[in-house]
């Protein structure tokens, strides 16, 4: 008489340890880059600052790169605020001679 052995079932596979998500944060990061390059494009550093602070709060592993995005972004927002103001003080009054 044989004995048939049941068949050995492989041990399951160690999961694959995944990169931690920086989406948001490096989406910044080139945003306030671009806003460096693109600079008379308003949209542009409004929305590095918002995907910075959204990949600061959602995505500790890129917090570095959140932070580089909201820093550039915010200083280039800052330079064309200021020269907005700086050329409306200039030509407002010659619009009205």
């Amino acid at each position: 008489m044989t004995t048939t052995e049941a068949p050995t079932i492989p041990a399951p596979a160690q999961p694959i340890a995944l990169a931690p998500e920086r989406t948001l944060s490096i989406l910044a990061l080139v945003a306030g880059i671009v806003s460096i390059v693109f600079g008379e494009i308003f949209f542009v550093p409004i929305a590095g600052i918002v995907l910075g602070v959204l990949g600061y709060q959602r995505e500790p592993a890129g917090r570095t790169f959140a932070i580089w995005g909201i820093v550039l972004s915010a200083v280039m927002l800052f330079g064309w605020v200021v020269l907005a103001i700086i050329g409306a003080l200039f030509f407002i009054p010659f619009a009205f001679m």
